[in-house]
């Protein structure tokens, strides 16, 4: 080969390594061009631009990924990513970018509503079975935003600063477990961690991503994060997006400096290869089989098993010989998905009152307040208190708007618009039975009017069929079966982090491995609901727990649960495990296991569980490893973190030479 035409070799290399333009990558080194396109919860599909706005054709929205983690359903979010897909495949869209599993820190952080939870086990097995569905189609994955992006304030800049077991054990490990579904790729975040960049940190991209957790697939950057491109590709970013003429530059000077070799730029190139090839042999998977009917069928039936009922003192069901007032701007014209880059274009939730109708409910409406500018200011107040005076029940529809909840900004505040709160307050005073639909993407302090309403129903951003699902669990058509993926906390002074945000250079993650729920129990802090609860129109008993051993750091739990009341429903069982001494500080317990049946009333399911070692472990910064401490650890089964009904003892003794010494 001459100079020339190896320097025009080079060239075309460096084009693939940097993208094509906003959305593909380069037609380069002989390789198709592949699109990919903003998720998780839709498809995103940008078709064009008027002036500054992005014009996107039409998909199906279905539950953002925080409602979806409401559902503790491995099998929904399989099907749900499958049906994404086809709209992919629709758009000839060769990757969606997610699914998102970083963790909840803080219910102030702006994107909270594109993640799953603030637990890293039941992120990370969600996220697990969304890569399955859509790929299962032929369709790529993008996991996302690895690792440490807990904000959204000054994200492309703020470092995220923690010991090794707190990355380890807390921040990696949803990207751990769901690593084992191969997703075809993998974004590096915007922030700094630890005082080096994403897109730049050789201990995120090598040694844990490549090496540890075995990741053979393509790394690209999160669009504009990478700051100079020859650094990124010696951390492991494969591919830099969108389209920057300066990475060519920067691969080209390092590259002429002797600072880049041929091997560091063949290493990404032989990946994006593969992530190519990949694409073309899984040709015969793309096959669009569901309707538009059949995907919006599934986008309401999501909703209904993602939605919480956090309060129900009798007043549901509706019954329909009952006069319903239902009331807020909400029941019309919904909030059912944040703001940002997830943002789908799909067709109008229907009306909820609507939908009450169509079941035979007497429903009359009163505005209460209107959204102007994505704010709630009051219209017809005094209209909504009369109506709800002259009724049996009223339903308030309030919530957050994708202004509140969105990419780019964090809140300043978990508490609803004050306009929303004293609507609820004002009906509450002259209607004794008042049931609060809440639409909102993360947690919401809701002790201005918890003590004062009958029921709470937590919607979430439940996509485009949110209120149709709605209508059918307030009828009883459908049990509420949902369980909170995250905790609602009093106040947000009661949270790890409360109203601090950093310094715009660093943010201490001073809490360690206390993350949401195992925060407040370690610290003693009742929530208003804690993690896991939910409740149902029926109830259920557990019975009969069995710790078996296999081994002495694996062993099978079983246990039995009983619908003992009169309705048909779904319950979630939670496996939490506890060490009861420790030489370091430990959670009171954690989650390690979940698990979702139907089961009829009157009837039983029996659900089983596996431990390892992985799950009675901890990371031990001292000997880089996780490590099983012997000792006695509990074994909990209950309906929330909150709520455990079952327990049983084990001990574990493993050689002394394996140990460290103890007290």
């Amino acid at each position: 080969m001459t100079k020339s035409s190896n320097k025009q070799n080079v060239a075309d290399r460096f084009a693939l390594l940097t993208g094509q333009d906003n959305w593909s990558t380069a037609e380069a080194c002989g390789l198709p061009s592949l699109r990919m396109s903003d998720g998780p919860h839709g498809l995103r599909y940008v078709i064009g631009e008027e002036g500054e706005e992005q014009i996107a054709a039409s998909s199906v929205c279905y539950p953002t990924l925080s409602a979806l983690g409401n559902s503790f359903d491995e099998s929904l979010v399989y099907r749900v990513g499958q049906a994404i897909a086809e709209d992919c495949i629709r758009h000839d869209v060769a990757m969606i970018l997610g699914p998102g599993v970083n963790l909840k820190r803080t219910p102030l952080c702006g994107r909270n509503f594109e993640y799953f939870s603030e637990d890293g086990v039941l992120s990370g097995r969600l996220a697990a079975a969304y890569i399955d569905g859509v790929q299962s189609k032929g369709v790529g994955t993008s996991l996302k935003h690895f690792a440490a992006n807990n904000r959204e304030y000054d994200r492309f800049f703020q470092s995220s600063e923690m010991d090794e077991r707190t990355l380890r054990e807390t921040y990696c490990r949803a990207f751990e477990i769901a690593l084992q579904a191969k997703p075809w790729t993998v974004m590096c975040s915007y922030n700094p961690v630890n005082g080096v960049y994403a897109s730049e940190n050789r201990h995120l991209l090598r040694d844990l991503l490549r090496r540890e957790y075995g990741f053979e697939g393509a790394v690209v950057s999160d669009w504009g994060a990478v700051k100079h491109r020859a650094k990124s590709l010696l951390a492991g970013v494969d591919l830099a997006m969108p389209y920057d003429e300066k990475c060519e530059k920067q691969l080209a000077d390092w590259y002429s400096r002797g600072l880049i070799s041929e091997a560091d730029i063949d290493e990404s190139v032989d990946r994006l290869r593969a992530l190519i090839r990949q694409y073309e042999t899984t040709e015969p998977l793309r096959k669009a089989e569901l309707t538009d009917g059949q995907k919006h069928a599934l986008a309401v039936s999501a909703a209904e098993q993602c939605a919480v009922l956090l309060k129900n003192d009798g007043v549901l069901p509706l019954g329909k010989s009952q006069k319903i007032a239902v009331i807020g701007g909400f029941a019309e014209n919904p909030e059912f998905q944040g703001g940002g880059s997830s943002r789908v274009t799909c067709g109008k939730p229907l009306s909820l009152c609507g939908c009450l109708r169509d079941q035979g409910f007497d429903v009359d409406f009163a505005q209460g307040y209107m959204i102007r500018y994505h704010m709630a200011t009051p219209f017809g107040l005094r209209y909504a208190t009369d109506l709800a005076m002259q009724s049996d029940c009223a339903v308030v529809c309030v919530g957050n708007t994708w202004l509140t909840e969105k990419e780019e900004t964090d809140r300043f505040s978990i508490r609803l618009n004050p306009i929303m709160e004293d609507l609820i307050v004002n009906v509450a005073n002259v209607n004794q039975n008042v049931v609060v639909v809440l639409y909102a993407g993360s947690a919401v302090d809701v002790s201005a009017f918890r003590d004062k309403v009958k029921a709470i129903l937590y919607m979430g951003f439940g996509g485009e069929g949110v209120n149709e699902a709605a209508a059918r669990l307030l009828s009883g058509e459908v049990s509420p079966c949902g369980k909170l993926a995250e905790t609602f906390p009093v106040c947000l002074s009661d949270t790890a982090t409360g109203e601090a945000r950093g310094n715009s250079y660093t943010e201490r993650y001073s809490e360690g491995v206390l993350v949401g729920y195992k925060y407040y129990e370690y610290k003693g802090i009742v929530p208003a609901y804690p993690f896991g609860h939910g409740l149902s129109y029926t109830q259920f008993a557990y019975e009969n727990l069995r710790v078996e051993k296999d081994s002495e750091t694996d062993y099978r739990v079983t246990l039995t649960v009983r619908n003992i009341g009169a309705r048909d429903a779904a319950e979630t069982v939670q496996l939490y495990l506890a060490d009861k001494a420790s030489m370091v500080t430990r959670p009171k317990k954690e989650l390690v296991g979940f698990a979702k049946k139907f089961i009829a009333a009157g009837e039983r399911q029996k659900f089983g569980f596996t431990l390892t070692a992985r799950d009675f472990a901890y990371f031990s910064p001292v000997s880089d490893a996780f490590y099983v401490e012997n000792g006695i650890y509990t074994v909990m089964v209950g309906a929330s973190s909150a709520d455990i009904r079952l327990t049983q003892e084990l001990k574990i003794t493993l050689p002394d030479e394996e140990q460290f010494s103890q007290y």
